[in-house]
């Protein structure tokens, strides 16, 4: 069980941290590994397993969508969650403890890999909040970008 500070760290971790790490993955995404934002079903799915399912299961889940034979059309959705599995290892393997110090040593290790768990299905859970919201963002701005050059085309004729 996460203590009320482990909590609270989060939260400010979600406002601080996460947020503006979700939008430069996105951002990353787009401008240097030539992608388009995520359909919505796939954001919206795994937003809706982060908030449902153990960390354990999130795991299991990006890497299922990562080693999915994707066709050539949809090959961004595969680069997603290859980045995604890799944000995720670093959370886990280095930062949980060391950047963020929301790890405690208390216990045996158990203990460690329940509260590890606990913990990183909070901390991934809000940023995948943010990566949803950044991605309906750019989802809207770039319908918004293909009517703007719908309208230009149509009064240019």
């Amino acid at each position: 069980m996460l203590t009320e500070e482990q909590i609270n760290t989060i939260a400010l971790l979600s406002d601080e941290v996460l947020y503006r790490e979700a939008v430069a993955f996105m951002r990353q995404l787009l401008e240097e590994e030539d992608c388009e934002p995520l359909p919505m079903s796939q954001i919206q799915g795994l937003h809706a397993i982060s908030l449902s399912l153990s960390y354990q299961e999130l795991r299991r889940f990006v890497a299922h969508q990562n080693e999915r034979n994707w066709p050539r059309d949809k090959e961004n959705i595969k680069v997603f969650y290859k980045k995604l599995k890799e944000y995720m290892e670093s959370m886990q393997k280095k930062r949980l403890k060391n950047e963020f110090h929301l790890l405690s040593d208390q216990g045996g290790p158990r203990q460690v890999i329940a509260q590890t768990e606990e913990l990183m299905a909070l901390l991934m859970a809000e940023f995948i909040q943010h990566l949803a919201a950044e991605n309906s963002y750019l989802l809207a701005v770039q319908k918004q970008q293909s009517r703007q050059k719908k309208a230009s085309s149509s009064r240019s004729k």
